[in-house]
């Protein structure tokens, strides 16, 4: 039987949704998404099926409240979706630390290209658009008790929250409302941890993310401090995020 060509391998998929193959393959036998089988037995998905999947799946997942869609300065002035030669060549991309107005104010922005820059970032259409927007901040649990205490904080109001369950919700999530911040939660086991930050770090679509571990004593896996912002144990509140940002201000 041949394969017409709109259909994805599971590898193809994975990229798309930021996941694993085995990942893929375990949303195929809990029947979220429907595939077809090569004659060398390999899965074959739909196009139209995954992105129907993806626009199925968000509104049953706790949302991003007032969510925004999100750019980075070389996404903002791409032509047609391409990146433009001179924005590679920029510390803001290369480095992807720090946005590109946070490098403008430093005293060592020598590699900062200010391909698009004006004379104060003030007059920037970028600027305007992103300034003052209030943080999104993923929670990846499975605890009910950790959810609501985030959920009825004070300082709700201060961030964009959206919660996720397991690695395909939130997934998901970062397809369409991309998070500043990932709370993830360690008691889902430590091997899972670790592979759920490593596969954060590489995403590509949230290449600024800071990834903040949070449990208890002898649960924060090892071999991905590169990977994770923080490590911070339980009780964690909103007020903490407040003092890691506070904190990486003061070291940029």
């Amino acid at each position: 039987m041949a394969i017409p060509k709109e259909h994805l391998s599971t590898g193809q998929v994975a990229r798309l949704c930021s996941v694993t193959p085995n990942a893929v393959l375990k949303w195929i036998k809990a029947g979220k998404l429907t595939a077809l089988r090569t004659p060398g037995g390999h899965y074959r998905i739909q196009r139209d099926m995954v992105k129907s999947v993806l626009g199925e799946e968000l509104p049953s997942v706790t949302r991003l409240m007032e969510g925004r869609p999100f750019l980075y300065c070389w996404d903002f002035n791409s032509v047609e979706g391409i990146i433009q030669e001179g924005c590679r060549d920029c510390i803001v991309y290369r480095a992807r630390s720090r946005r590109c107005y946070e490098v403008a104010r430093s005293p060592n922005d020598a590699e900062h290209a200010k391909l698009f820059c004006k004379d104060s970032c003030d007059e920037c259409s970028y600027y305007r658009l992103v300034k003052g927007q209030r943080p999104n901040v993923l929670i990846v649990t499975d605890k009910p008790e950790l959810r609501a205490s985030l959920s009825t904080s004070c300082r709700v109001s201060d961030y964009n929250l959206g919660f996720a369950d397991c690695e395909y919700q939130c997934s998901m999530l970062i397809e369409n409302y991309r998070p500043d911040y990932v709370i993830l939660d360690c008691s889902m086991g430590s091997e899972r941890s670790r592979d759920f930050a490593r596969h954060l770090y590489a995403d590509p679509r949230i290449q600024l993310v800071k990834t903040i571990m949070v449990g208890n004593r002898g649960q924060f896996p090892s071999g991905c401090d590169r990977e994770v912002f923080a490590f911070v144990e339980l009780p964690f509140t909103l007020e903490t995020l407040d003092a890691l940002r506070s904190d990486l201000e003061r070291l940029n």
